[in-house]
Formats: C-alpha cells, structure tokens, sequence
C-alpha cells in the first residue's frame, strides 16, 4: 500500500489532468505550483451555495442559480449609456442577460445566436421578465456539474474561470489514495478530525455551508503543514550538529584594543550577544545565529569583534551587505578600526574596475586578504576563497535564500551569522528560524534621543525648506527621500534630480544627490563630503536605506511616505538620531494619494519608535507572505498554514515533532515510510529552501 502512495500520480505534473496544456499550467503555477498535490493543497477562499433550476420560477427570486439558456438575440443598444441586453430562452420562458457597459464584440462571441450556454446569477424579475444582472459566469454545458450545490471559490488569475478550476480540482480529486494516520490519536480525537484524505474531499467538495467544520478542515491541515516542517527543522538542525568545522578562539588583545578606541561603552545587551557568539565560535560545530537589533543599536561594532577573531589566524571572514553604499561604509569603519593590525581588508563589488576586481580575485584565493566586504559579488563564481571560516551576512532579509546558501558553499562548513535591524516578531522568528540559535540586542546606547515624527501634507513642502534653513545655520546634516515609484528606477531618478535642482536653488553647493546610478568613487565622494558637513542635504532614493551612519543627520524628510512599508519607513527614520542631538523625521503625503490604509500606517509609525513594535503591525498590515519576503522572492512557505493565525496549531505541532524526532531510531520502517509520504506532500512549498541557508 506505501509503495503505491509513494509512485502515486499526486506527485506527477498538473499537465496529467485532462484540459490543462503547457499554457494553463502556467497559470495555475502561479497560483499553486506545479504538481497534482498543489493543486489539491490549495484553500478555498470561500464557500457559497447555488441551485440548478431546470426552469425558472418566481419562487427562486434574489436566489444565486444556474440556468441553461438557448441564445435568441442580441437588442441593439441606441444610447450607448443604456444596459446592452441579450434575449434568451429557458424552456418557455424568456430570460434577458444583462450587462452595463459591456462590450459588445465579446459579448456576441461568448453569447452566440442560437447556442445553448450555462449561465449563472442572482435571479431577478422586471415586469414579466426574467433576468440576470452581469452573471457570475457564461459556460458550457459540459461544465454544468461544476456550478452549483455547495462550491468553494478559489482565487484567479487572468485566463483562468473558475468552473475550469473546479473542474480541475475535481479530477485531482480522483488521484487521492488513503494514507495511514501520522498524528497522534489522542490529538485527533480532541479536534474531532477526519482523515487526511476525507479533509482534503470536504474542503474541496462540502456538503454543508458551515464556518465551524469548514474551519477543522484548514486546521487539521495546518497541523500536517506546521508538523511537516518542524521535522524538517530538526533533521536539518541535527545534520548541522554533526558538521565539523574549524573553532574560532577570541583574540582577546584585538578585542581589548578595539573597546579601548571605541568612545562609547557597549550596553549590557551587546556584551551579552558577543558572548553568545563567542560561545559558537569556539566550537567545532559551525555557528548559525541570527542576530536582530532595532536600527542603531549597535550590531556593526558586535560584526567586527567576531572578525577580528581571525587576525593572525590562517582564516578568511566574509562579511556581505545588500548595497553598495553600506559595502564602502563598513570598509571605511573596519579599515579605520584595524589599521594597527596586519589584516588585510578587501572591498569588492560590481562596480570596481576589472583589473582591481581581478588582483582582488587573485588574493582571496591566495589567503593573503583575511576580511572581504562586499555585496552579492562575494558569492559569483569567479570567487575562491582560500579558506573561509566565518561569513556575517547583514540585512539578511535583502538577500534571497540561494544568495545567502551560495556564499555557503564557498567554504567549509563556516561559522554564519545573519543580522537584521527589521524586528522579527515571534511567531515570524519561530516559522522561518527554527533551525537557528537567535540573539537580540534590546537596548539602544544611553545617549539617543527620541526621534520625532510628523506626518504633513506634500503642499507645506516650501514651509519645510525654509524651516531648513535654521538647520543649515547649525551645520547639521538633513536627508531628503524622493518618492519610491514601483518597479521605475528612471523614474526614482528623475525624481531625486528635481527635488536636488529646487533644493539647490536654495542652498548652493549644500545640497548634494546620491543614487544608484553612480560609480562606486563617486558615492564615496559624496558621502565623504556628506560626512564631512562640505555637503548639508543630501537628497537620495531609498539607496541609503540600511546602515548609512552620519551622526550629525538630524532630519530625515521622506517624499510621499504613504508609498512605502512600515519597516521601510522605520529603516529610513533609523538614519537619524544617531548622536545626542534633537532628531526630526517628517513624513510627506499627497492629499489625494492617501487612504484610510496609509493613514493607519503613518500613525503607526508616527507614534511608535520600537521597532518590535512597528514590525508586528506591519505583519498585520501586510500579512505574513509580505513581511517574511517570502511573496516578493516567488516563494510560497506555507499553503495553509498562516503564522499570524495559527499560533496554537503552530506550537502543538512543534511539541509533537519533537516527540516524533526524539522516537526516530526507535520506529517501525512502516512508521518511518508513514512520515517520510508526508514530509513528500509538504515539501512541494519552498520551506526547505528556507533552512538551507547553511
């Protein structure tokens, strides 16, 4: 029976379904992946009932239905601002179609003369007429068994209707073989659960329209989906164990060095973290450790003790970041930090020239350059590393998975730590860091001030640049964001140069501009002479979003903000307030742009300042595919499972994969086979891609 589950068509191509060709699949991929078992691990996003009436009757008024109608005509329209009609018939009666504004070319090709069609609706009357006001869907008639009784709504996307989707489901329905129960009996018993395979039928099929079981139904998938990937956690986090690699000793001189020139102390939260750290260098299992602190609170100092551990040491360190901008500040800081020292430094990026790029080459591979900065160029192939020990990939969340499992690869097994300074909520932490050991600063250094933020309509925008005026004065420095326009890095451009040209009309040779456009030397320039006060304002697109530390910045002005995310918007707030300066964000919106939904998201960010805080109700905002960067990197984590929502299922399910790893050696091979069908179902999302990373 196993080996038939196992060679089961369920894992075979959507292609296999009668009436889905290359091009079709292609849009169900984008809906639910490629295979059988997608298609059917796919939730309704609603259930709604609908009769078939064989002949239209008063008594079904305002009721949805499905009718079979023969075309008759179609009424010529003499007013194009009048409804478009087509008469039709259903058995003797007369039915008008009705459609405002519809379009009349379509609607003779879908609605022929004399054709017999499937149409459904809400039924309505008018006079002696019967009729239907822009029906839900026109098919035909061998798709009659798809539209009525109880149905589930799925999403679409262009091209797809949803009784070709049903009927898809419906034949994928066919393919599901009953598999032997993995969950505890006692856990089954509580929630009143049917089995896996009588799940999957009544979600897909049910006979009765209520909430209640619909909802045991998503829960008891929920549970496979949470239960499948905790084991895949703790199998990955046990393969890990067993991996040897070299331990990294403090070099407590360098360390000792470093603290004695930095000219502030590190918080107890810091110290705490760098120990933690300490800890996992100095074993011989390779470290994985995620390290989240709010923006500015210190976790580039914790990044360069760690490094410094391998000075003198026949070992290379990698440190990687998602910009140009951030790569050339962290050189410049750790150049400065560790010029006493031997290490060698290295930047390296796309934008330096061949030969410097290719000498750069040549002393990675030769061992002679210990610490290499850079950003996604580190892990191309024309990247050896001569003995890599220990990577930092930092705003790890710009990364996609393969990007960070890549620079993996380049060494042996080597100590990774990831740091981000966008709050992972709990949950969020729970579902995507499973496998990792998780520190946090929780602390900002003793003397920052509170930033304050205000949000102002775009049309003050001259009562803001006169006000700079008086920043000017004081020599402080001032950030100005231009507007993000979706997927148009022109038209970020064109933006940015406006704002500078008006602003330089102002202010002179104060005002500056950034973006990513730029070589590499000339960003260095500007941000030297940003820091330096040559330059006051600079005007930038979101380039300088992470990490960009010029403690003079006091205000940050963001041109209509209502256009980014809540932790976009934190992020870029996090560039001021850096010192004990009174710092300003102010928040630009259009009147016309903004709606209740960007308002909401403006208060949020105009009253909180806790980055924990701002990072939970950006996961309510946005939800949790959004903010995990999983729905911009194409891929899907969880099918049904939602880590917002199903907290509960998602810590029941834990408490038994570790009950089920803990037995592993114990098992029956039935048993083991049992769970290993399962893991096969749940893999088809990307979650394994996820705690790959090292």
């Amino acid at each position: 029976m196993l080996d038939n589950i196992t060679k089961s068509n369920l894992f075979n191509s959507i292609e296999n379904i009668k009436g889905i060709g290359p091009k079709t699949s292609k849009l169900f991929e984008k809906l639910c992946g490629t295979k059988i078992i997608d298609l059917l691990l796919t939730m309704p996003r609603g259930i709604k009932k609908r009769m078939f009436l064989d002949q239209v009757s008063e008594q079904f008024l305002k009721e949805e239905v499905a009718l079979i109608i023969t075309v008759v005509k179609h009424i010529p329209q003499f007013n194009p601002r009048m409804p478009y009609k087509i008469l039709c018939k259903n058995k003797n009666n007369e039915i008008e179609i009705i459609f405002f504004r519809g379009y009349t070319k379509y609607l003779k090709k879908i609605l022929p003369v004399g054709e017999n069609k499937v149409v459904c609706g809400k039924l309505e009357k008018l006079g002696s007429k019967y009729q239907i006001i822009h029906p839900e869907s026109i098919s035909h008639l061998d798709e009659l068994p798809y539209l009525h009784g109880s149905l589930s709504l799925y999403s679409l996307t262009k091209g797809l209707t949803m009784s070709l989707y049903r009927k898809s489901i419906f034949s994928a329905l066919k393919e599901l073989i009953e598999i032997p129960e993995w969950i505890n009996e006692a856990i089954i018993k509580k929630n009143n659960w049917h089995t896996w395979k009588e799940t999957i039928e009544l979600l897909h099929n049910p006979k009765e329209l209520n909430d209640e079981k619909i909802n045991k139904f998503k829960d008891r998938l929920s549970f496979d989906e949470a239960l499948s990937h905790y084991i895949k956690l703790l199998i990955m986090k046990d393969k890990m164990k067993k991996n040897i690699c070299y331990a990294v000793n403090v070099n407590n001189e360098i360390k000792n060095k470093i603290l004695s020139d930095i000219n502030f102390k590190l918080t107890g939260s810091q110290l705490k973290v760098l120990n933690e750290i300490e800890n996992d260098l100095n074993k011989k299992t390779p470290m994985l450790r995620l390290l989240q602190g709010d923006v500015g609170s210190g976790k580039t100092i914790i990044a360069l003790i760690s490094l410094a551990n391998l000075i003198n040491r026949k070992m290379q360190g990698a440190l990687m970041v998602p910009t140009e901008i951030l790569a050339i500040q962290h050189y410049n800081y750790f150049s400065n930090m560790l010029k006493e020292t031997n290490v060698k430094i290295a930047l390296l990026t796309s934008k330096i020239k061949k030969k410097e790029r290719d000498d750069i080459y040549e002393n990675i591979e030769n061992g002679s350059i210990q610490i290499i900065i850079g950003t996604h160029a580190l892990f191309q192939k024309n990247v050896n590393f001569n003995n890599l020990n220990y990577i930092v990939i930092d705003e790890q969340h710009r990364f996609g998975v393969h990007q960070k499992f890549q620079l993996s690869e380049k060494g042996s097994n080597p100590h990774v730590l990831v740091m981000t300074a966008t709050p992972i909520p709990r949950t969020l932490a729970l579902t995507m860091y499973g496998n990792m050991n998780i520190s946090k600063i929780t602390e900002l250094p003793a003397n920052r001030t509170k930033i304050e933020t205000r949000t102002i309509s775009s049309n003050k925008t001259n009562k803001i640049i006169e006000g700079l005026k008086s920043i000017i004065e004081k020599k402080e420095n001032v950030f100005w964001i231009c507007p993000l326009i979706e997927e148009s890095e022109k038209l970020d451009l064109t933006a940015a140069t406006k704002r500078f040209e008006k602003l330089k009309k102002y202010f002179g040779n104060y005002v500056g501009i950034i973006h990513g456009k730029m070589d590499i030397e000339e960003k260095k320039k500007i941000i030297d002479k940003f820091k330096s006060k040559k330059i006051l304002i600079l005007v930038s697109t979101t380039i300088i979003e992470v990490g960009i530390d010029v403690p003079n910045a006091t205000v940050i002005i963001i041109e209509e903000a209502n256009r980014f995310g809540l932790s976009q918007l934190h992020q870029l707030r996090g560039r001021v307030g850096r010192s004990d300066k009174k710092s300003s964000c102010i928040l630009l919106y259009k009147n016309k742009n903004i709606n209740e939904f960007s308002k909401k998201r403006l208060n949020t960010i105009k009253l909180n300042n806790d980055g924990f805080k701002i990072a939970e109700e950006d996961l309510k905002l946005r939800g949790f595919g959004e903010i995990s960067g999983t729905k911009q990197s194409g891929y899907q984590l969880f099918k049904i499972l939602d880590p917002l929502k199903d907290i509960k299922i998602m810590e029941e399910a834990l408490v038994e994969a570790k009950k089920i790893f803990e037995k592993r050696k114990n098992m029956k091979k039935e048993d083991k086979n049992i769970i290993n069908i399962f893991l096969k179902i749940y893999n088809q999302s990307s979650s394994m891609d996820y705690i790959k990373i090292a």
